[in-house]
Parts: C-alpha cells; structure tokens; sequence
C-alpha cells in the first residue's frame, strides 16, 4: 500500500475513533438526550455486529448526526435483522440506522429523504450451478434472511416462490450457497463481494453480472416518535455530507475496517 494512502487510513481512523468515543455536548445523565438504535447486523461496510455492537457506516453517520443536536446513541444487536425491525414497531427502539423504503415499511415507520447510500443488489450463486441465467420463478432455492427485503416488486416475486429458504445470518447463507444447498442469493454487490472474502469462500461463489434492483438505505424512525420532526434537518445533513464526499470517503475506511478485523 502506497505510503500515503496507508497515512490517510491512519488519520481517517483516528478520527473516526476519536468521534465515536467523545461524549455528546448533552449531558449523558439526562435520559432524554439517549436514543436506542439498531439495525443489519450482517451487511458491511454499511452495519455489521462487532464486539457485541453495531458498527459501519450506518452507525457511524447516525452518532454524527444526532451528536450534533445532543444525543448519545446505543446501537443494540437484536440477533437478526428481522428482530431489530420487530423491536423499532414495538417502540423499543427510537430508530433504524439504515433500511430500504417499502411500502410495507412505510406503515410503521418514516425515513429520511435523503439516502445514506445506494445499493446495487444482485445474485449470488455457486460454481456448481449448471444455470447460471437470472433468476426465475420457476425453479431453483433462493436463500434470504429472516426480514430481508429487496424491494415492492422483488417481495412480491419471492413471496410467490415455494422454494425460498431464511435463515438468521449471512455467514449460514455463504456456507448453504458455497455448498450449493441453495442455488441463488441476492445481495448488495459490494456487500456480497466483503462477505465471501472474509468468509474466504470467493473461490465457491460469484456474482451475476445482472443487476437485480437498484435499492437506497435510508434512516427510518417510527411513526410518532420524537425524532420524526427532526428527520429534514437530518436529510439534509446527509446530502451536505453526500456532496461534500464524506459519507464516499468513510466507505472505502469501513471496507477495510470489515475485512481487518478478526
């Protein structure tokens, strides 16, 4: 790695420690300056569990963000993605730190505006699979995790197939694909490409070169909660750090980040 391209990693990660360990300007005694967040905790570089916390760009930009109106954010792992959406219904949590629009989700919850990132999603397969074409509704195992979405119209595509298979965590999907239980996966590209090489499994499986849809992750809060006034406030922060190529420059950090860590 070029010198300084390792002094910008270096510096780029000292600050994104040092921001995520300073405390808020609130006081953190005072209980109404503390939210509860979660979200995927399988999907890097845009959130991922690590050390028992959620933690990628996601997680990262919510602390900014809300730091500067003085709150302190606990980002909670519910196990899967499906129960950190169940928890955010219930009022458990005051927000979700990146999730796609659905029509289905727009009856709990509003979500920002501005997206955090897009995200191209295709599907992954093994490469023992004779039918390597895009997917069909007529035949083969599609694997999903329990409350994934991709989408309106790709939800209503999979909800007619009798042949998808959930499961709880990413790694098991890998595994099942890489040994050809099951014969497509759809996922973000970038997302997909981390995973299989941090599961060293990039040798078993493969992107398709079709695009499947094109998705944007967006923070979402539920209806009536007290963060919903301050959602076009939080929009347009993320469209100056859009432009001003932040939320870019902190990917390729969590990249990184991701396939680093143990």
């Amino acid at each position: 790695m070029p010198l300084i391209v390792a002094l910008l990693l270096t510096l780029l990660s000292a600050a994104l420690s040092a921001h995520a360990q300073a405390p808020a300007s609130a006081p953190a005694a005072n209980p109404s300056s503390i939210l509860t967040a979660c979200g995927h905790p399988m999907y890097p570089p845009l959130s991922w569990e690590q050390d028992g916390e959620l933690t990628g760009i996601a997680p990262h930009l919510v602390r900014k963000l809300l730091a500067e109106h003085g709150y302190t954010v606990n980002m909670q792992v519910f196990g899967n993605w499906e129960r950190c959406q169940l928890a955010a219904r219930q009022g458990k949590v005051d927000l979700i730190v990146a999730a796609y629009k659905t029509r289905q989700r727009e009856q709990n919850f509003l979500f920002s505006d501005t997206p955090i990132i897009a995200d191209p999603v295709v599907l992954f397969t093994h490469f023992g699979n004779a039918s390597q074409s895009p997917w069909s509704l007529t035949d083969h195992t599609l694997g999903l995790l329990f409350g994934d979405s991709f989408g309106d119209k790709f939800d209503r595509a999979a909800a007619q197939r009798l042949d998808v298979e959930r499961v709880s965590s990413g790694k098991q999907n890998f595994q099942k694909l890489a040994l050809g239980r099951i014969d497509y996966m759809p996922i973000g590209l970038t997302t997909g490409k981390l995973q299989a090489q941090k599961l060293g499994l990039t040798e078993q499986v493969f992107p398709l070169p079709d695009l499947l849809t094109l998705e944007y992750y967006h923070l979402a809060v539920p209806k009536g909660s007290r963060l919903a006034p301050l959602l076009p406030t939080l929009s347009a922060r993320l469209q100056a750090l859009a432009d001003d190529h932040y939320i870019r420059r902190i990917t390729f950090f969590f990249e990184r980040h991701y396939l680093d860590a143990p």
